[in-house]
């Protein structure tokens, strides 16, 4: 799960969500599916899964102030979890529109079985108000969770994932922030961890996302 490293742009303005869905989804043809290792036996679509990864469990703040119990909040539910911040210019927001638009493809019953939670690895910059404007880029019903350092700290431990770090900034304040590019889906019944590297698809994230919800309620 290596981190991924790149400058940010000058200025980040951001485009509508149909616009960025629609990068997302010419980008991932181009790149196809992405690859990775993990523990898993199973690789579909350069989709793994890990068996071994349960849901972690971990505190943070959402958007609107209050305390998020991530275990707890998004039980029984299908939960795809990543680590991420707002100022991310390639790897973060093609993630979000792709899933963004898989949600608009697959059932509305499945859709209310879906917690998508994006965890800000940039305090000084990831401020609730900041996290909540750009999820809504994508999709407003999408959880936001932002702490100090030392609190990320933990919930990437309990996650398994590389702890993120932020580079030293530019004569102009301008900094990238390392983290791991990878998003955790947690299935309802916790049998199952999955991780979606960049470029899967969006009809293989809805695919993926119909067949998991629609076989932990058989």
């Amino acid at each position: 799960m290596p981190p991924h490293n790149l400058p940010l742009p000058r200025v980040v303005s951001w485009p509508s969500a149909s616009a960025l869905i629609l990068l997302a989804t010419t980008l991932a043809l181009v790149a196809g599916c992405g690859s990775g290792t993990a523990t898993g036996a199973n690789d579909r679509d350069g989709v793994m899964i890990a068996e071994d990864e349960a849901r972690p469990e971990f505190v943070l703040t959402d958007t609107a102030g209050r305390p998020f119990d991530f275990a707890g909040e998004t039980e029984g539910y299908l939960t795809l979890l990543y680590f991420g911040y707002t100022n991310c210019p390639d790897v973060c927001p093609i993630h979000f529109a792709n899933i963004a638009g898989a949600l608009e493809q697959v059932p509305s019953e499945v859709r209310e079985r879906v917690k998508v939670v994006f965890v800000g690895v940039d305090p000084p910059r990831d401020s609730p108000e900041n996290i909540r404007a750009w999820l809504d880029h994508f999709d407003r019903d999408f959880i936001g969770l932002t702490g100090i350092d030392d609190a990320l700290g933990v919930a990437q431990l309990a996650a398994g994932v590389p702890p993120a770090t932020r580079e030293e900034p530019d004569a102009e304040g301008r900094y990238a922030v390392n983290h791991a590019g990878w998003v955790y889906g947690y299935t309802p019944n916790d049998e199952q961890t999955w991780q979606f590297p960049l470029g899967v698809r969006q009809e293989a994230w809805a695919s993926i996302i119909e067949r998991l919800v629609e076989e932990s309620a058989s």
